[in-house]
């Protein structure tokens, strides 16, 4: 009890501790003010941006759970979706293991499959940012110190060859024999084996990494319309830039409360390297998340509404028993 309650202080004391400090740096009429003034054609183009994102998501978690089986896109859509709502809302993992339950519940993918298919979602992610960083830091005029620029580039290499070592067979064979030699229980072994399996035999890495990249396109565009949204015009490279930096500290396990306090505070680091001044990058910051929310909570909500409204088909199954016994 006394961990669960620290769980739920701490990450409310960061984002009130934090939000106080951004809150210092921006004038809450100038913030009303920007807002006011959002195109609205801006905004409608980030929003269509951030569903190319969810889609794009939804259509890579599609490839990871597929394997033969009849996974319905529209129903993966709407998991993925949801998920995503969980993750602007609560601190932590919280969107993976949402997608895990979804998963299990509507998809009936296994907890381990799973559990499988978002970590490796995670790393191609990892992967991919750090690419993104590494290729537009030049670019937006930013210099990297060579032991960070070279660190990140092995990083990315030892994760992409992971991944390609589980997407062919043979080395496929090789890591499911490394595991067999962990002193485990043989529940655990058999679920790895499965999810392995499952994971890497029915994944195409070609189309995997194209969902990755279309992903990284589309939520480009979204932030470089919130950016002009708000009359801060950043060019399309350094907005990749500085959104590469600020989801790259996401992965940091102590997070605000939708994502307040934080995520100003990531935006920052990356605006920072651009040379932006450390107010201007809060209060711009502030100003392109609370954007940011407005346009993709509503979409999470039809995700979520459109998985109320359509019961598993287990449910379903056990109403029409139910029904039948009673006539």
């Amino acid at each position: 009890m006394k961990r669960r309650w620290l769980r739920v202080a701490v990450p409310l004391v960061v984002t009130v501790a934090l939000l106080f400090l951004v809150l210092r740096a921006v004038r809450p009429a100038e913030l009303a003010e920007t807002l006011s003034e959002v195109s609205p054609g801006l905004a409608l183009l980030a929003a269509l941006a951030a569903f190319g994102f969810i889609a794009a998501r939804a259509w890579r978690y599609r490839l990871l759970l597929g394997n033969g089986q009849p996974r319905r896109m529209r129903t993966i859509l709407a998991v993925t979706l949801s998920s995503w709502g969980a993750s602007l809302i609560l601190p932590g993992p919280s969107g993976d293991a949402a997608f895990v339950m979804l998963a299990r519940t509507r998809v009936k993918a296994p907890v381990a499959v799973g559990v499988g298919a978002a970590v490796l979602s995670r790393l191609l992610d990892l992967t991919s940012l750090l690419l993104v960083a590494l290729i537009t830091a030049p670019l937006a005029g930013v210099i990297l110190p060579r032991p960070l620029l070279g660190g990140g580039v092995a990083l990315a290499l030892l994760i992409a060859a992971g991944l390609t070592a589980l997407f062919w067979s043979r080395p496929r064979r090789a890591i499911v024999g490394w595991l067999e030699r962990l002193a485990l229980p043989a529940s655990i072994h058999e679920r790895l084996h499965f999810a392995i399996e499952e994971l890497g035999s029915g994944s195409r890495p070609a189309l995997l990494v194209t969902a990755t990249l279309a992903a990284r396109v589309a939520t480009g565009l979204q932030y470089f319309a919130l950016f002009a949204a708000i009359d801060q015009p950043l060019s399309l490279v350094q907005v990749w830039f500085a959104l590469s930096i600020r989801t790259l500290l996401l992965a940091v396990p102590i997070q605000g409360v939708v994502g307040l306090g934080t995520m100003q505070v990531w935006w920052a680091a990356g605006l920072t390297l651009l040379g932006w001044p450390a107010d201007e990058a809060l209060a711009a910051s502030l100003a392109v998340h609370l954007l940011d929310l407005s346009v993709s909570l509503p979409q999470a909500a039809l995700g979520w509404l459109a998985l109320n409204l359509h019961p598993p088909a287990q449910g379903k199954e056990q109403t029409a028993t139910v029904e039948a016994q009673r006539r």
